[in-house]
């Protein structure tokens, strides 16, 4: 484990894997530190301020950018070739998990389109209040990464390895996750999200036919377009799209529980076997059969 310190500040990071890797920044600063940055490395940074407040500008041809993370936030960076000037104050203690874009894609291939966006324009800094899970993920990893120091290791052990790596990869889908959320709920009011949470629930309660959109429309009091709207919104798919999806989840778990072809298709709504395994192929690109003899 790599680590640097000056001014009563401290700088520790570890490779979890090749490109991926974990840094602490702490320490108790009675005066404020500033310094210029470059990012040369062009990770996406997953980080949660857990103490103290940090300070970060750039400034370049496009625009000038100025942000704060206090404790309690967390945010996802990717400033590659960036230049600035960052500071920190207090007490401090922000985690961070480095990724490689190119780990990134094959570890979490299905981001969130909005935030891809925001990744792939080469300025993104998108901030966020830290959600309990969040925070508490990142506690655990400090404190471990606190005693492995104490213990004088300087590298983490193989089972402490894996686990921080797993903590990690959490860290980063609570952090994405959030982000989601934070986004949906500036376009969708909470009662709206109530209504179509409602809605989800009864297009779910018999996968073996789904309710006409005007159906659900009627049953929780949202007009048909915002219910069509907000289901791509909240769930990020169509109504009919999101009852398909479930009813071959539902299929393939049945089948992997040994019960027949033919007895899924019919008890999921299908009169014709053919249909059943085109939808099911569809979905996961295998036929129920194959996935029947795989076992």
């Amino acid at each position: 484990m790599g680590a640097g310190a000056g001014r009563n500040g401290s700088f520790s990071r570890v490779e979890l894997q090749p490109g991926m890797d974990l840094m602490l920044w702490e320490g108790d600063l009675a005066k404020p530190i500033s310094f210029d940055v470059h990012d040369d490395w062009h990770r996406i940074n997953f980080s949660c301020a857990l103490a103290g407040k940090s300070q970060f500008s750039t400034s370049d041809q496009q625009r000038d950018q100025s942000y704060q993370l206090d404790a309690g936030m967390s945010c996802i960076s990717h400033t590659p070739d960036c230049r600035g000037q960052t500071s920190y104050v207090g007490r401090l203690e922000s985690l961070f998990v480095s990724v490689d874009p190119m780990l990134m894609d094959d570890l979490i291939p299905d981001l969130p389109k909005n935030l891809r966006h925001h990744l792939d324009s080469g300025r993104c800094y998108l901030q966020g209040q830290a959600v309990a899970e969040l925070n508490a993920t990142a506690q655990a990893m400090v404190r471990a990464l606190q005693r492995t120091r104490m213990r004088g290791e300087a590298l983490l052990s193989g089972h402490s390895r894996l686990w921080m790596q797993g903590q990690a990869l959490v860290l980063a889908s609570l952090a994405i996750e959030s982000f989601s959320d934070q986004r949906v709920s500036n376009e969708l009011s909470l009662d709206d999200m109530r209504k179509l949470h409602r809605a989800r629930d009864l297009l779910l309660a018999d996968l073996t036919q789904a309710p006409t959109i005007a159906m659900l429309a009627a049953e929780t009091g949202l007009p048909v377009m915002k219910v069509k709207r907000g289901f791509r919104q909240l769930f990020e798919d169509s109504v009919y799209g999101l009852f398909q999806r479930e009813r071959m989840i539902e299929a393939r778990r049945r089948l992997v529980a040994e019960m027949p072809v033919m007895l899924v298709a019919s008890d999921l709504g299908y009169t014709n076997a053919s249909h059943f395994a085109a939808a099911f192929r569809k979905q996961f690109g295998i036929a129920p059969s194959d996935l029947k003899r795989r076992k």
